[in-house]
This record gives C-alpha cells, structure tokens and sequence, in this order.
C-alpha cells in the first residue's frame, strides 16, 4: 500500500525547534504543519486531519499528555497518529503513561529527520489498513444483518396471525399459548439484536446524519422518562428528574440523545432492585478552553453496579457484565456502544463510575455550540 506525501502536524512550543524542522523537511515528500501550543495544535487536528501527530511533551499551560487526552477524546482526532516528542522525559513510567493514552510511538531530540520519515510511513500506512478492513467488516455485517432481519420480520408477523384467535377470546390450548409468548419474545429479541446491530454498524463507519436543532435537554428527558414510567412503576422504582435553572439550549439531534436517554434508563431500569431509585440530574458546566459551554446529564441508580474491572470496557460493544448474570437479564451488549457512538458523534463525552452495592452513574456532556463539522 503506497504511503505518498502524508502532512505531519509538528506541536512544540519553541519556535526555534519548529523553524529547524521545517527547514529540515523542506525537500523532503511531507507537508509539514506547525502548532506552538496544545490548544493550537487541538485547533488544527480538527480542521486539517493531519496523518501523524508529533507531540512535545514539555509545554506550558496544556502539556503533551493533556493534549493527547482531548485529542483522544474527540471525534475529529481520536484516530490519528502521535508520535511523542521528549528531549528529557524519557524515563519508563513516562513513556508508560503516553502510551496508555494511546501514543503510537516515542522520539528524543535531536530527531532524526529519517526515522521520522520512516515511522511515519509506518503509522500511515497500517492507519490506512485499518481503515480499509473495517470498511470491508462494516459492508459484510450490515450484508449479513439486512439479510437476516427480513426473515425475522417474516416469522414475526406470522406469529402475530397464529396469536389473533388468542386476542378474540377463543380456545387455544395452554401449551400452545405458551409456545406462541416464547416464540415471539425470542423474535423480538432478536429483532432488537439485529436493529442494534446495523445501528452500530453504520455509526462505526461514520454514517450517522445528525439532524441537528437546537433543543432543551431537559424536555427530552422528560418524555423518555414518562415513555418508560410504567415499567419503573411495576418494579417499583422511584424515577426523579431534576434541571438547573435556566439550561441553555444545545445544538443536538433529537432522536439520537433520545437513544441515550433510553438506552441508559433501560440499563438502570434492569439493573436496579424493587423499591430502588434512579435520579437524572442535569446542569450547566464551566466553559472550557477546548469544549465552551457544556450541559451535562448524569444519570444516577441505586442497583447492583458495575464491578471495577469492567469500566474500563463497558462502552465496548457486546459487553455483558458480571451484573447480567447476577439479574439474568441479557441484552444485546450493544446499548452503551451506541451511547458512546453518538455523544461522540456530537463531540462530547461519556463516562460511567460504580460503587458495587450502592451507586452507579453514567455522566454525559454535550456542547452547546459543537465544533463545525469539517
């Protein structure tokens, strides 16, 4: 795979290192960008969507690992290659720590302008097969799954007719009643499954349209919380819905926070004890340097929680927890991937944090004015 003239954008906050490596790589098949801070540099990820990234640790206000995490944290510039810049950090726990941020590689100065060249071909091309193999996953699933859901559609509305002399009142026989009510809870399921499952999939390979409006948060919440009341009040869990004063509007698409909402209720809604409690609590936060003004949601419940371990994984797709064996309630382990898939989408950013036994909450924060989609 030919790797040909891939941009570079090079983060040091000394000018002077930037004016020699410039000069460096002058003649050289690059096309160099320069940024002097973490900020500059978050600026012009998003705008130009560099191929590699090399990253200076040293830096005032936001060093390299600051940086990285909110390059790793939006959507424009999660994928992209850093390289980390140190002419003095080079000590294990350091190169240990950008790594687990997700840096690719390491270089010392003096750089050698070669070695640059060479891992950044590197990085470019294994990016672009990467790229290319869950583009070709992501056309043999949504293949897969179309082909899949038309049958069940097909079984499903045939147990809805075998179902019909039971809605008129007639006499069917308990074994076969039985049969029918498992029958199509399996579809369903199974239909669930597979909605998910090309959800996921056309999200992953960025084919999620927002239809974007500015709307009040709050008033989404309150509809998917009176959708799902009657659920919580059959398992009698207490449901409370609280908004801060004077909520901005958030420029977001509707349907896709509605999922949010409904996908982590639902999760709350299995995993929380009769008598239990769910609090959604949802404010302003401070204006930031990278995101502006944010709204955030936190979504809090009184259930089993989240065993330690799995955090770390629990946005990951087909997830299922130690928690869905405890309430033997499988689901499709799909839920909160999308949930992730689509607040990144709207360049924000979800978390979860559990006290087994006691409290978990899943948090999400969405901008009020997200960056323009470049």
């Amino acid at each position: 795979m030919e790797v040909t003239n891939p941009t570079i954008l090079i983060v040091d906050d000394t000018e002077d290192n930037l004016d020699l490596l410039e000069f460096a790589l002058k003649r050289k098949p690059v096309r160099m960008l320069r940024a002097g801070s973490g900020k500059e540099c978050l600026r012009l990820a998003a705008q130009y969507h560099p191929d590699v990234i090399l990253l200076d640790i040293q830096m005032p206000e936001m060093d390299g690992f600051e940086t990285l995490k909110h390059l790793r944290a939006s959507r424009k510039s999660a994928d992209i290659p850093v390289i980390f810049l140190t002419a003095q950090r080079k000590d294990a726990l350091s190169i240990e720590q950008g790594l687990l941020l997700g840096a690719e590689e390491y270089l010392t100065k003096p750089i050698d302008i070669d070695e640059l060249l060479v891992r950044t071909r590197s990085l470019v091309r294994l990016k672009k097969m990467e790229v290319e193999l869950e583009r070709t996953k992501a056309d043999f699933m949504a293949m897969l799954i179309h082909d899949m859901r038309s049958p069940l559609g097909g079984v499903s509305s045939i147990l809805e007719l075998l179902e019909e002399p039971l809605l008129r009142g007639e006499a069917v026989q308990e074994v076969h009643r039985e049969l029918l009510t498992s029958a199509e809870e399996a579809t369903k399921r199974l239909l669930n499954l597979i909605n998910d499952m090309l959800d996921l999939s056309k999200y992953e390979a960025g084919k999620m349209n927002l239809n974007r409006e500015y709307i009040h948060i709050g008033k989404i919440a309150d509809r998917i919380i009176k959708q799902m009341h009657p659920q919580f009040k059959q398992k009698g869990i207490h449901i409370q819905l609280g908004l801060e004063d004077n909520l901005p509007l958030i420029s977001a698409d509707a349907n896709k926070i509605s999922q949010v909402f409904s996908n982590i209720l639902s999760n709350a809604l299995k995993f929380t004890s009769p008598n239990g409690a769910v609090h959604i609590d949802i404010k302003k936060i401070p204006e930031n340097a990278v995101a502006g003004e944010c709204v955030q949601t936190a979504i809090s419940n009184s259930g089993i929680g989240i065993h330690p371990q799995e955090l770390a994984t629990i946005f990951e797709r087909y997830k299922q927890g130690i928690a869905s064996e405890i309430v033997m309630a499988k689901g499709t382990g799909l839920g909160l991937a999308i949930c992730k898939l689509i607040v990144d989408a709207h360049s924000g950013r979800i978390t979860a944090e559990s006290e087994p036994g006691k409290l978990t909450v899943f948090r999400f924060t969405l901008p009020v004015n997200p960056p323009t989609e470049g």
